[in-house]
């Protein structure tokens, strides 16, 4: 009779199904014969990157215990690779499969946002008063429309954001002077041209924004991707195709174009080639990457070459902190700059999966397990440092994607030469400069472009016909496609697009006083 009265219960226990978020585990958590038998949650998430080819068996052993006592549930990831990450975050979105998704201005986070993808955290958030806590009033700052959509990385004072890896043991070999500027960097890519004739030395569509930066960040702010406005007078936007720097930039980029510096098949490129890039680096076929996020080279680049060739030395050209330090500015807090992690608005638990994510930035050992994975497997820790020495590149594990936390990282162990470089941005020189300059002018800024929906669409079409084949430096007549943009930006409607962005920054300089 016993066994008869469990059965509807044992019934009862739902089969778990691959692909539903938030779905049901058909491993109950049984803890005594006496005790009542519960269904195991899954949440599940997506996260940028490849798994390590080994540990993640031990990874899911040690955050199932962890999750399992405090909250009932299990949590998968899959991985996208970085250099599919935008179509394929849209995809998975569309899905409605996961709990957990990732995104920023690389994802088209507000566009998703504002259709409801995500759900509304703020009425969740007296549940979490330690993630509250931790964040001391960013979240705040991070809300759109006085709704929160995500959880943000959270970043410490200190330089290294965009900028040039390089080999500095072939800068001395080849006698070329210390990339300083513009000037310097420039002898370099045209000298490792020379000295690796049959690889490109940028093949990333993204190198435009750098290149525009690289000769314009003592002018001009970026406001927008169609925008920009005068260092000494931030409030007041112009198009960024009315400069006479616009020209100069795609002057540039012809050049580059021409002579091989830049690939000639760039326009078919990804809009990430960081993958490809390292590969062609760990072959010893190109010794630069023009660019990339110092974070990621530092935790993705240089512990993966140094151990194929311990014998080279790198470099590090940082746009901003080498040529323009005015601009290194205390740690974005805006919804336009900052990754964050979502619960999407599918999901059954988002009270549960907003509890996990207050663990993962309030408590090491959870941090510890999702950035950087299993100790002994993954990576090991001396002296207090993450190490990397004797783990096959393979077997490293690449952090949850957005719950990067300077205030909870563990010191990381990098080769001497790099370690210098390490410290200087992020220790030393870095922060004193950041918190010299304070915030950048547009720290509380969000653009509100839900009455420019129709000119949005056209500009997108003229960004993709007509101004990325300007600044990947493809025309053979920069003239006349000047003129021809200028026409078809008119009638996209880029004057309504600068006249709401106009008014938009009055009111912003009004209330800060300037």
């Amino acid at each position: 009779m016993r066994l008869l009265r469990l059965m509807p219960a044992l019934l009862a226990i739902p089969i778990w199904m691959s692909g539903c978020s938030g779905q049901e585990n058909d491993t109950p958590d049984v803890t005594g014969v006496n005790e009542v038998i519960k269904p195991v949650i899954q949440l599940n998430a997506i996260t940028m990157g490849s798994p390590p080819a080994s540990g993640m068996d031990s990874f899911y052993k040690q955050l199932d215990e962890l999750t399992i006592r405090d909250f009932g549930m299990t949590v998968r990831f899959d991985f996208i690779p970085w250099d599919e990450e935008k179509s394929n975050i849209g995809m998975a979105i569309a899905s409605k499969k996961y709990d957990f998704y990732v995104g920023g201005s690389w994802s088209d986070f507000k566009s998703f946002a504002a259709k409801n993808a995500f759900v509304n955290l703020t009425p969740l958030m007296n549940q979490v008063p330690k993630l509250v806590g931790h964040y001391q009033g960013i979240l705040e700052r991070m809300k759109i429309d006085g709704k929160l959509y995500g959880i943000p990385q959270l970043n410490v004072p200190g330089a290294g954001r965009e900028g040039m890896f390089y080999r500095e043991d072939l800068r001395k070999k080849w006698g070329l002077p210390p990339i300083k500027n513009f000037e310097t960097m420039e002898q370099y890519l045209y000298k490792a041209k020379r000295e690796y004739p049959d690889t490109p030395m940028i093949i990333d569509k993204r190198y435009s924004d750098n290149l525009w930066f690289s000769l314009t960040g003592d002018k001009y702010y970026k406001v927008t991707e169609f925008a920009v406005a005068p260092i000494d007078d931030p409030y007041n936007v112009m198009s960024m195709f009315d400069t006479p720097e616009y020209k100069q930039m795609v002057s540039k980029a012809k050049q580059w174009y021409d002579d091989g510096i830049v690939d000639h098949d760039i326009l078919g490129a990804q809009e990430n080639e960081t993958t490809k890039t390292l590969g062609l680096m760990k072959e010893n076929k190109k010794p630069l990457e023009f660019n990339n996020h110092f974070g990621a080279v530092s935790n993705s680049y240089v512990s993966t070459l140094q151990s194929a060739y311990p014998e080279q030395e790198y470099g590090w050209f940082d746009y901003m902190f080498d040529m323009f330090p005015g601009t290194v500015f205390m740690p974005s807090t805006s919804v336009n700059a900052t990754t964050q992690i979502s619960i999407g608005s599918n999901s059954r638990y988002p009270d549960l999966a907003l509890k996990f994510l207050e663990k993962a930035h309030t408590e090491q050992d959870y941090y510890d397990l999702l950035m950087y994975g299993v100790e002994g497997e993954n990576y090991h820790l001396k002296d207090g440092k993450i190490s990397y020495e004797g783990i096959k590149d393979e077997n490293k594990k690449q952090s949850w994607t957005g719950v990067l936390d300077g205030y909870m990282n563990v010191p990381i162990r990098y080769p001497d030469e790099w370690q210098k470089i390490v410290e200087k941005l992020t220790v030393t020189e870095g922060p004193k400069l950041a918190e010299k300059n304070g915030t950048d002018p547009y720290q509380d800024f969000l653009f509100d472009t839900s009455s420019l929906f129709e000119q949005l669409a056209n500009l997108e079409t003229v960004q993709e016909q007509y101004i990325q084949p300007l600044n990947l430096g493809i025309s053979t007549d920069i003239d006349y496609d000047l003129a021809v943009l200028e026409v078809k930006l008119k009638e996209a409607g880029i004057d309504t697009y600068m006249k709401e962005l106009q008014a938009q920054l009055d009111k912003v300089k009004l209330s800060k006083g300037k």
